[in-house]
């Protein structure tokens, strides 16, 4: 375990002790240490390693990066500590810097296939596109809108979305042997911080709802730049020259947007705001950025809500944050549920296994998607009771819309592969959507849409019909994860 976080088993469960609820320096006392400490190591002279950032320790920093041809800097940066953590392995070093998920060569020849088998998991017969090479970065948004600084292939409304899908996209092309769409990816990562990209007018204040916003569809771009970076240097291992800008400002970025709302804003919701899907979303750049360039600090700042999330769970096996969305329950539950994984993976990567602890009353992912089980079958049952309380819900309780059973499921490629002999795998085949889903009363009040009614087929329309066979609507890949999970995860033709 890493000397500057101590991560813990109290009673047994996690305990994170060096991480605040709002936010982490970006150059705390335990990094600064341990760079003056490696700076030592490698017969520089910092001054003495006590935590404390001068002129000393920084003139030693600079006199080591420019060995790299890379500028001078007034303060740590990424590229320093990916230079450092690979030189002078200690306490705040990964066991395996740059390894951001595991299996990539298993993976690698995975997406060497083609033909269905690759566009189901990879694409969904979605259609998504790849990363162009006229693609142009996002520079200032706000939390409504963006603008940008040349043509883009993108509207204003789902800029964070697409950009997500294309970075996947390319990135698993890249990961195939695809060396053109490499060049392609890596190009378009540059450009990045030549144009200053995702800046924002949104203040990062206490209790700023905008800027949680705000952070929200920043962090959406910034785990897949970072996952994207990470296999571009595996595959090419550009010059440090062009690599340490980019890793300059992905740290910038990580430490900007790293920011957690205290402020509960659903009514009735009084649990942990750490335990909400944007708070989880809030951490993923952190750790996969600390996992590539091998910094514990950036890397454990995903335990904390990993913990709360887990320990908010009902008996159930419900989350409170996402079942208070009213119609939305569900979808947020398959977001709450991609995220935990995501972050469970990304820390198995430097083996530490979350998958295997045990919390206090039995809360686990498997009841998490047993409750998902039951919700897809009879909404009325067991989802309405909690929905219901929700009156700020962005649609009445008792909707049923189609967006609550066909978004989310990034965990499934996840699941599938960790357990594959977990019964929930089996009762998946056998689950029948609520047939109130696609009742005509639904399809006359236009809550549904007639269309994917009449192509999902006739009832009983069970999930994994849904999810395989019949609407091009239905997505494995998650965007929201980070990471396409089908893509990246998937072991077999047969999720399930």
């Amino acid at each position: 375990m890493s000397k500057g976080c101590k991560l813990r088993r109290i009673s047994l469960f996690l305990v994170v002790w060096c991480l605040s609820v709002s936010g982490v320096a970006a150059q705390s006392n335990e990094t600064v240490a341990y760079v003056q400490e490696a700076l030592q190591e490698l017969g520089y002279d910092p001054g003495t390693a006590d935590g404390a950032w001068g002129r000393r320790t920084r003139t030693a920093l600079n006199e080591y990066r420019a060995t790299f041809d890379l500028p001078e800097t007034e303060d740590v940066t990424g590229s320093s500590l990916y230079l450092l953590h690979r030189a002078v392995a200690a306490g705040q070093t990964l066991p395996f810097p740059g390894r951001v998920l595991e299996g990539m060569e298993d993976r690698a020849a995975y997406l060497q296939l083609r033909g269905v088998v690759r566009e189901r998991h990879c694409n969904n017969r979605l259609n998504l596109r790849s990363v162009g090479a006229n693609w142009t970065p996002v520079t200032r948004f706000s939390e409504s809108d963006v603008s940008f600084s040349g043509p883009s292939p993108i509207g204003s409304e789902d800029w964070s979305q697409t950009i997500a899908e294309g970075l996947s996209v390319a990135t698993a092309n890249c990961v195939s042997g695809d060396t053109a769409q490499c060049d392609v990816l890596w190009s378009y990562l540059k450009k990045w911080p030549v144009a200053n990209g995702l800046t924002t007018g949104t203040r990062k204040t206490e209790n700023s709802e905008n800027f949680n916003h705000a952070a929200y569809l920043a962090n959406s771009v910034l785990q897949p730049l970072v996952f994207a970076t990470a296999i571009v240097v595996e595959a090419q291992d550009p010059p440090m020259a062009e690599l340490g800008p980019f890793l300059d400002w992905l740290y910038d970025r990580v430490n900007q947007f790293y920011f957690i709302s205290d402020r509960n804003t659903l009514v009735g919701d009084t649990d942990n705001t750490l335990a909400r899907h944007e708070a989880l979303a809030a951490v993923l750049p952190s750790m996969t950025l600390g996992a590539f360039i091998g910094d514990v600090e950036l890397f454990e700042r995903g335990f904390p809500q990993f913990e709360a999330a887990l320990l908010s769970q009902r008996a159930d096996g419900s989350f409170p944050t996402a079942t208070k969305r009213g119609s939305l329950a569900l979808h947020y539950s398959g977001l709450q549920l991609s995220y935990l994984f995501a972050i469970a993976e990304i820390a198995k990567s430097q083996d530490f296994d979350l998958y295997e602890v045990k919390w206090p009353k039995g809360q686990d992912l498997h009841r998490a998607i047993t409750y998902m089980l039951r919700g897809w079958s009879n909404w009325g049952k067991h989802v309405l009771k909690y929905a219901g309380e929700n009156e700020d819900a962005p649609m009445t309780p008792s909707s049923a819309v189609i967006d609550t059973f066909t978004y989310g499921f990034g965990w499934l490629p996840v699941y599938a592969r960790r357990f594959e002999n977990h019964p929930n795998l089996s009762l998946m085949n056998g689950v029948s959507i609520d047939p109130v889903v696609c009742s005509p009363a639904h399809i006359a009040e236009g809550r549904i849409d007639r269309a994917w009614c009449a192509q999902a087929g006739p009832p009983p329309l069970t999930l994994r019909a849904m999810l395989l066979d019949n609407s091009p609507k239905v997505a494995v890949f998650n965007p929201a994860m980070g990471f396409n999970a089908g893509c990246f995860l998937s072991q077999s033709e047969d999720l399930f």
